[in-house]
């Protein structure tokens, strides 16, 4: 299962955490995170106060475990998600579904 991981340091904790991050190796990372997380790709906002993550595990308990590692120093949200792939899968057979440019009634959509 795929998951969206967005987090935010407060100013009072940034030092602190950037001093953690940036002292950290490519190995560091991957025992951080765990040998039952994949992490896809991970982002930073350019002012270091936060970034994002896409990650792949089946168990979220190791999620949870590796989300604690930073929660004392960083506002942590998780969400999962999906690609676009499964996104429309789930949506085929639905009752409001309708293929081929159809709208669905009272949606206001219209297909260009």
């Amino acid at each position: 299962m795929l998951f969206l991981i967005k987090w935010n340091v407060s100013q009072s904790q940034r030092v602190a955490c950037w001093n953690v991050f940036g002292n950290m190796t490519p190995d560091d990372d991957l025992k951080d995170a765990g040998e039952h997380i994949n992490i896809v790709g991970r982002w930073h906002e350019l002012s270091g106060a936060g970034g994002v993550c896409i990650c792949e595990c089946s168990d979220s308990a190791h999620l949870n475990s590796w989300m604690l590692n930073w929660g004392p120093i960083c506002d942590i949200s998780v969400v999962p998600v999906v690609d676009d792939a499964h996104a429309r899968a789930a949506m085929v057979g639905k009752p409001w579904f309708q293929s081929a440019g159809g709208v669905a009634a009272g949606s206001g959509a219209t297909k260009q």
